[in-house]
């Protein structure tokens, strides 16, 4: 079964996204963050359920709306964590920076933590992406600081078996001598 040119594209724009991103090694307190990346897309600063309940965090200030993210999915946002202490750290882990701000908790579902600073974190620490050089400069209290970058390609999921199956079916290419007679 082939995928409508509608869900191709919607499909591209998501990989796309998804390739964009800018990963960074990132912590609070002492909970390192794989899945942390810049976002501009997102208008705030936020990070996952999973972040907040292996912190052990109860919500500051409980609110509840639909977050659309970059994603197919709607996320629920639990609230919001004012004045979190964001460490950003070098390949080694090495601390470079510490940026506080207020991040957005949302409930997207998944099991590892994750946080992302969107256009408002990216703003406050005057960030500029530097993709190229996977490199992200801040300023922060007058101080200028350059955070290594990198990005993850996206994982190509394998098509459902039966999606397979049909494929190979409906394969109009020939396959053998004897089907290339038969076209001929």
């Amino acid at each position: 079964m082939c995928l409508s040119q509608k869900a191709q594209e919607e499909q591209s724009k998501k990989d796309e996204w998804f390739s964009s991103l800018q990963y960074l090694n990132a912590s609070i307190n002492d909970l390192s963050i794989s899945e942390s990346f810049l976002d501009n897309a997102s208008e705030f600063d936020g990070f996952n359920l999973s972040t907040a309940e292996a912190l052990g965090w109860k919500v500051d200030k409980p609110s509840k709306f639909l977050v659309k993210g970059n994603s197919e999915y709607i996320s629920e946002a639990l609230g919001w964590y004012t004045d979190v202490a964001i460490t950003l750290r070098d390949e080694k882990g090495k601390p470079i920076v510490t940026i506080i701000g207020n991040y957005a908790c949302i409930d997207n579902g998944e099991p590892k933590p994750m946080l992302w600073l969107g256009a408002t974190g990216i703003r406050k620490v005057k960030g500029i992406s530097d993709p190229t050089n996977n490199r992200f400069h801040i300023e922060n209290h007058g101080k200028t600081y350059t955070i290594p970058t990198f990005s993850k390609a996206p994982v190509v999921k394998d098509p459902p078996k039966e999606d397979q199956d049909q494929a190979s079916t409906n394969s109009s290419s020939p396959n053998s001598e004897e089907d290339l007679k038969k076209s001929v």
